[in-house]
């Protein structure tokens, strides 16, 4: 397979459609090209017009997009459908299905992330309540081999050119834009579309709105990856802070079971230790319920300014969880405030998902409620300038946007809707404050966190018992979550920090084998994203805190570089994770023992001068070939290694 140039816009997609929401009915029109010319192209039916410009890059090209209300009356729209006619021939020559890899980028924080051969299948939770908190309910995976979608972007490469192709939203993110492939693992025939999600916006009578341009790259994978998330970043301006994020959280250790004196006991040790973090981070079950922020337990009642200041004291930022967008039933603002909850268009409240740690249901808040707003602002508010925190773990923030909402603002798409509350929350937070995102639609964060959490949670486990039954790629566990922020490194720094959540060094009380602890220290390591702890401090053993050190060292040295999964494209999980800065990490997968042979030939592309591997927990020393033999590695196990150049 070879990329081609990326040509014209009506070439490439000659047809398109709009849908349009009337009352409860939804219908679809086709656009028919009235205008086109090498660089421009205009698409119009009775209802809108589209406007596609094409711009020349490096290695592909970029099309910006505007839509217009072309009738006498407000409309909603709620997608806008480009399908290839050719599928993916108008991009790629001599495509052999067998040899396609697609990467595929879930909707959120929690989504599954990972590469898909057109013979696997892309699994859809068994349960409409876990695909509701894991997946995009407006693009669930298929569940079925060759139907493959991805969201703000995807790679398609060919294994064995090496060749890919690389499609992805560019800025503001207005709009959530969905990949489709849809490849017959027999034949050479295939479909292939981009779409854009509005949910169901309104726009007056002549309206003009820009939407989402779209960007097609063409070299081999590291090339386009890093060009286009490169792109991302100087349109949008991140800047990179001086050092990484370290900190504390309390959640993977007592879970919602927290005390002040639970907290008081591990700043105190963690002093004792000798150790000093960025900041300490109280997560859930301070609140009296999640909704109701400005009411805590009785052991936090009155106390909130008081835990700021001793961590404050202490030499840390205060820290402290939230899920702003969120409501419990059970709570007081469920019941009181009916009116905040989102409903659809018949009036019946939309169920977010449920949490077995609140035992009950819990709903999606809307944001563009003027009332709503008010009450968001005054709990940031609080939080930040009353009680003194000023890092906000923001979680379960896709419950803003979810699927078939009416939302009080009609203007909106859906993933302005989750922009403008978050517009809401920087602003009554100020721009000193960390904001950090989870459960997070990734596009609609962009410019407004400072990390992100790119996977779903880990644990002190493998993976959750509950996984076969629910199936689904998301289901908490230590194996999924590394998965994830693996595949997602080229987000980091560019984006944001990545969160890959947090680190459990704790030898005692754990439910990971040692292989297992071991690979998640070095994947977290290796990825140079936050290096964020959740451990009773006071009961670690020496061993620990010795390996502790280790990770600590390796990740500060990693943030100044760059994390590359080099085989992500060959499997779902990478079992080579490189660092620009001369760092490695190899991984057993395996449930078994194995013998650990690598091929190590793409290192070449970043140190072309001969190297070795050292290894940083024994020392022992191997040379670099295509066929790198490690010895026998255990089952879900890792090897950290030091990449240094042969004398």
């Amino acid at each position: 397979m070879k990329a081609k140039e990326p040509g014209h816009f009506h070439k490439l997609f000659p047809i398109a459609h709009v849908e349009l929401k009337f009352g409860t009915n939804r219908k679809r029109y086709p656009l028919e090209v009235v205008q086109s010319s090498e660089n421009k192209i205009l698409y119009r039916n009775e209802w809108i017009e589209v406007l596609s410009k094409k711009h020349t890059i490096s290695h592909g090209s970029s099309y910006s997009l505007t839509l217009k209300n072309l009738s006498d009356k407000s409309i909603r729209i709620t997608r806008l459908r480009f399908p290839a006619t050719d599928g993916v021939d108008r991009f790629l020559e001599n495509l052999n299905p067998k040899k396609i890899s697609f990467l595929r980028n879930g909707h959120q924080s929690w989504s599954t992330t990972r590469t898909y051969r057109v013979s696997e299948k892309p699994l859809r939770p068994r349960f409409r309540l876990m695909s509701l908190a894991t997946s995009n309910m407006a693009n669930l995976p298929s569940n079925t081999p060759g139907m493959l979608s991805s969201e703000m972007y995807s790679i398609i490469m060919d294994l064995d050119s090496r060749e890919s192709m690389l499609v992805g939203q560019s800025p503001p993110f207005d709009q959530f834009f969905y990949i489709i492939l849809n490849v017959n693992p027999r034949g050479k025939e295939s479909f292939f579309e981009l779409i854009y999600d509005f949910g169901r916006q309104l726009l007056k009578p002549g309206q003009k709105i820009q939407l989402d341009g779209i960007i097609l790259l063409k070299g081999s994978r590291p090339e386009v990856e890093q060009k286009y998330f490169h792109r991302i970043r100087e349109a949008t301006g991140f800047k990179v802070p001086d050092k990484n994020l370290r900190g504390w959280c309390s959640w993977y250790q007592y879970y919602d079971k927290i005390t002040p004196e639970i907290l008081y006991k591990n700043l105190k040790a963690i002093k004792e230790k000798d150790k000093s973090f960025d900041f300490f981070q109280i997560d859930d079950g301070y609140q009296k319920a999640v909704g109701d922020w400005l009411e805590q337990k009785p052991a936090f009642n009155g106390r909130m300014q008081e835990l700021a200041c001793a961590i404050k004291e202490a030499g840390m930022k205060p820290g402290i969880w939230l899920a702003p967008f969120t409501v419990a039933e059970k709570s007081d603002l469920f019941k009181t405030h009916p009116e905040y909850v989102l409903k659809n268009e018949t009036g019946r409240k939309i169920k977010a998902s449920y949490n077995p740690f609140w035992k009950c249901f819990y709903y999606g808040l809307d944001v563009t409620h003027p009332r709503y707003a008010e009450y968001v602002t005054e709990v940031i508010d609080t939080y930040v300038n009353q009680w003194g925190f000023d890092y906000l773990k923001c979680d379960f923030l896709f419950s803003a946007s979810l699927r078939g909402a009416v939302h009080h603002n009609l203007a909106l798409s859906r993933a302005s809707v989750l922009k403008s509350g978050m517009e809401l929350i920087r602003q009554a937070a100020g721009q000193h404050t960390q904001i950090i995102g989870c459960g997070m639609p990734l596009s609609t964060g962009i410019g407004y966190v400072n990390a992100m959490r790119v996977g779903p949670d880990t644990g002190d486990y493998w993976i959750n018992p509950t996984a076969s039954i629910v199936r689904t790629g998301c289901m908490f566990g230590v194996r999924n979550s590394v998965r994830n922020f693996m595949v997602r490194s080229p987000m980091h720094k560019r984006l944001w920090l990545n969160d890959p959540d947090c680190l459990m060094i704790r030898d005692k009380g754990t439910g990971l084998t040692r292989g297992e602890r071991r690979l998640q220290m070095d994947a977290i390591a290796i990825s140079g994203g936050i290096l964020m702890f959740s451990d009773d401090f006071s009961t670690l053993s020496d061993r620990a805190l010795s390996e502790m050190e280790l990770i600590e060292e390796v990740s500060q040295v990693c943030f100044s570089g760059q994390a590359i999964a080099i085989d992500v494209m060959e499997r779902e999980l990478p079992e080579i994770y490189y660092n620009t800065s001369g760092y490695l990490a190899l991984f057993n997968f395996h449930r078994e023992k194995k013998k650990s042979t690598y091929d190590l030939s793409a290192l070449k592309k970043f140190s072309p001068e001969p190297v070795k591997l050292v290894d940083l927990r024994n020392g022992e020393e191997f040379p670099v070939s295509e066929k790198t033999v490690v010895g026998n590695m255990m089952k879900r196990d890792s090897r950290l290694f030091r990449v240094e150049r042969v004398q």
